[in-house]
């Protein structure tokens, strides 16, 4: 099951993945879409989850499902296995880029210039629409995306001992990866660290932390892009993958998003899940 982030739906809108579900459907995955509201609150969002995962298991046959989630889809996935016996049909939990401990550059712009963070969230908006989004009702719900929330909900939403979870973060590593995400980028940069425009990496880190994951040479992987977001190689076509360790840290480089998403369902597989 491919969970969706804040701001769009794949309910009837897949294209919000890119390539990726058709190209692991041509590895021989079998693929769903999660479809729940674009920016529900993170409870009635995890009922919708439970419905979904229900009938997938019971149209399938599979005895459990692997969920990889994208933004704050991995927040609704984890509610869900936490919060009801959905735990009993989750394999694994791969979230990309979800933002486990918030995105604390909005607390502190709370704090210290809320109309520019009132400013940022209307360029989001503009954003969301130009990319086939939605734009909200309101600018509360990205409340459940600050630290202050996040740090609340992971006191009380603890992780199924029966679920293996793996998380990836991603690095934009300059604003002229995503110039679209450059403003936002050159924020969390200066607060939170190495970031994809949206998420910093500490952040993204939850369970099995697996790495970072970035493009080929001088450009990575903004938060849109890690889900196929444009549809844009990083580099031409020919590198596909290399990785290296920097202070226990594994970074893995593609020149093809798609290429990463084929190794981690494979490494799923080769597991068992």
């Amino acid at each position: 099951m491919l969970v969706h982030g804040i701001g769009y739906s794949d309910k009837d809108n897949p294209r919000y993945w890119g390539r990726i579900p058709m190209t692991l459907k041509d590895h021989g995955a079998e693929i769903h879409f999660s479809g729940q509201d674009s920016f529900g609150n993170i409870r009635s969002n995890a009922g919708q989850l439970y419905e979904n995962i229900k009938e997938i298991i019971e149209k399938s046959g599979a005895e459990k499902i692997n969920m990889i989630a994208h933004s704050r889809g991995g927040i609704d996935a984890r509610f869900v296995i936490s919060e009801t016996d959905a735990s009993d049909m989750v394999a694994s939990l791969t979230t990309i880029a979800t933002p486990h401990k918030g995105i604390s550059s909005i607390d502190i712009m709370k704090g210290k210039n809320s109309e520019a963070l009132e400013m940022l969230y209307r360029v989001f908006g503009t954003m969301l629409s130009v990319d086939g989004g939605e734009r909200p009702e309101d600018n509360k719900v990205y409340d459940q995306l600050s630290a202050d929330y996040m740090d609340i909900f992971n006191e009380f939403i603890k992780d199924d001992p029966d679920v293996y979870y793996q998380s990836y973060a991603f690095d934009m590593k300059n604003r002229a990866s995503d110039p679209a995400m450059g403003l936002f980028h050159s924020i969390v940069l200066k607060n939170e660290g190495e970031n994809d425009g949206f998420v910093s990496v500490d952040s993204a880190k939850w369970g099995d932390f697996r790495g970072i994951v970035s493009g080929m040479g001088m450009k990575g992987i903004s938060h849109p892009k890690a889900v196929d977001g444009r549809r844009n190689r990083f580099t031409p076509q020919g590198h596909r993958h290399s990785s290296y360790s920097d202070g226990g840290v594994t970074h893995f480089c593609y020149s093809d998003i798609t290429d990463f998403y084929i190794d981690m369902v494979a490494r799923l597989a080769e597991m068992g899940y």
